[in-house]
């Protein structure tokens, strides 16, 4: 008697076999050992795609997906979860869309894991609105859903939304975990929610995170965002084991409050404690030498710039230049400049910068052409800076020139700043007539940097008439600024009209004006 023996198919065909044929009676495969291998196959696809999307490699794990589509194999929640990836990697939001369909098709559109995938995948891209609706219509949600949804609104500029959420997130029974505090705590400090972050800072207490260093630093970010420094150095203090993230956020704090020099106290204490600084480290601590024009400070950074292999990062070279040039140095400035290979529209802004304020006008316009000739594309800040040096160095004609160009050939929005700095350097020329056209001219209404500006060419000038103009101007706008008033005093002194700085005087007192004293400072070599 003959028997008939079951043919040895390749797997690759096997896929392509209808069902109905495995089910007859020529191929000898029960339902459970098909079960097995087709979940084996899917197996195996799913750790090649994971291997290839972990790795970078988006486009060959989105290609074995679509084969995985042709070949009529139903995927599993892993497999979407990497193609998802997959095409935030390579932003083919079309390519999203695309699987969020076969993810229906498939049935998954109830499976929270997936989902999850799907409001990243959304948020990931800025399409909020689908992530929402994802979000509102899965039937459960876990704090990973929360945290999503939380963390997209915050990283798309949406902060407002992203704390409304948070409180919506207690009344369905759900409480922040450590993942959604790390997201949570730095939205209150950018909008300021002092309140509500104190309430998450408590919240951080009771489920005995306080030791956590992470945690810690990212509550003392908080409170030094709200402008509490008080709080934040608290819980600076009591963080057992600083790092470097730690460091940075005390030190980020008092710059933003304009104290550079405990930001440097905190750089010297780091260095001590023998924590490595990194790069925002020395990017805070070189605005601080800036500041406080502390040139040996700034050359001890520098020097640990060098040891830490930072010196070819292009923004600590731009703060270089502008330290070394606003400390007195410009032929270390030069130097700087000099190293870098490729540099950016901010490193020669600074260099323009530089040249411009040591007088050496026609340089910095030279340094302008030297970098449109390498194709860098000069921004706002950047005219801005070649307007001032244009005024320093009392290059009118070049300034116009400037000025015009900015607005014909590169298209720069104008803001009151670049209007200001014509005013200048108009009225430091000595063409205060002009100047004051120019103002009457300007499509919206002069604020106290274009005022300042023509008040101090009439000091630097003497011309009274102009700025008794513009003294109605100043006494009738309810300003309390003192350095305008200072400046119609040293207009109204320098003529000898003293009764005229007698009546300033009295207004200055009526309006509660107080002057502060100039100073002077300089660093003493040691």
């Amino acid at each position: 008697m003959l028997s008939w023996k079951r043919p040895l198919i390749p797997s690759s065909l096997l896929r392509r076999i209808p069902m109905h044929i495995l089910w007859n009676g020529y191929l000898d495969i029960s339902n459970s050992s098909l079960k097995s291998h087709i979940e084996s196959e899917i197996q195996s696809l799913n750790q090649k795609i994971k291997h290839l999307a972990n790795n970078g490699f988006f486009d060959k794990a989105l290609h074995l997906y679509q084969h995985l589509r042709v070949s009529d194999t139903k995927p599993d929640r892993f497999t979407f979860t990497y193609v998802l990836k997959s095409c935030v990697g390579i932003s083919t939001m079309a390519g999203g869309t695309s699987i969020h369909s076969h993810i229906i098709k498939c049935g998954f559109e109830h499976n929270l894991f997936v989902m999850n995938s799907v409001v990243e995948m959304y948020s990931r891209f800025g399409f909020l609105a689908s992530a929402r609706q994802v979000f509102n219509e899965m039937p459960q949600r876990s704090l990973v859903s929360w945290n999503l949804m939380i963390s997209g609104y915050g990283t798309n500029g949406y902060p407002e939304a992203a704390l409304e959420l948070c409180s919506s997130m207690k009344h369905h029974g759900m409480a922040l975990d450590k993942v959604g505090l790390k997201i949570v705590l730095p939205i209150c400090g950018h909008v300021k929610a002092f309140k509500l972050g104190k309430s998450i800072h408590a919240h951080v207490v009771l489920l005995g995170l306080s030791r956590d260093t992470a945690i810690s630093t990212a509550v003392l970010d908080m409170y030094a965002k709200c402008g509490e420094l008080d709080i934040a150095e608290q819980i600076f203090d009591e963080i057992l084991n600083k790092d470097v993230v730690s460091w940075n956020a005390m030190i980020t704090g008092y710059s933003q409050i304009g104290k550079p020099k405990l930001v440097l106290e905190l750089f010297n204490g780091m260095l001590s404690e023998g924590c490595k600084p990194s790069i925002p480290t020395m990017l805070l601590s070189l605005q601080a030498c800036t500041h406080l024009s502390f040139l040996h400070m700034g050359k001890t950074v520098h020097g640990f710039i060098i040891r830490l292999g930072f010196s070819s990062d292009v923004s600590i070279k731009g703060l270089l230049i502008d330290m070394y040039s606003k400390c007195g140095e410009l032929g270390s400035a030069c130097c700087v400049f000099s190293e870098i290979s490729e540099g950016n529209v901010s490193s020669w802004s600074c260099m323009i910068n530089g040249l411009g304020m040591h007088g050496y006008g026609k340089e910095a316009l030279m340094a302008f052409f030297g970098m449109l000739k390498r194709g860098i594309v000069p921004d706002d800040i950047c005219f801005l800076l070649l307007l001032a040096s244009c005024s320093h160095c009392c290059l009118i004609t070049e300034g116009r020139k400037m000025f015009y160009y900015m607005v014909t050939q590169f298209g720069v929005r104008l803001n009151m700043e670049h209007y200001a700095s014509m005013v200048d350097l108009i009225g430091r020329a000595g063409c205060i007539e002009e100047a004051l056209g120019f103002i009457h001219e300007m499509p919206m209404e002069p604020d106290c940097s274009v005022v300042g500006a023509f008040l101090g060419a009439c000091r630097i000038h003497g011309h009274l008439e102009m700025g008794k103009v513009f003294e109605e101007c100043l006494v009738g706008s309810g300003w309390t600024i003192a350095g305008f008033y200072k400046l119609l005093l040293s207009i109204y002194a320098g003529k000898d009209r003293w009764d005229e700085v007698m009546k300033i005087r009295s207004v200055m007192e009526e309006k509660k004006v107080k002057g502060i004293s100039g100073c002077s400072l300089i660093e003493l070599n040691r």
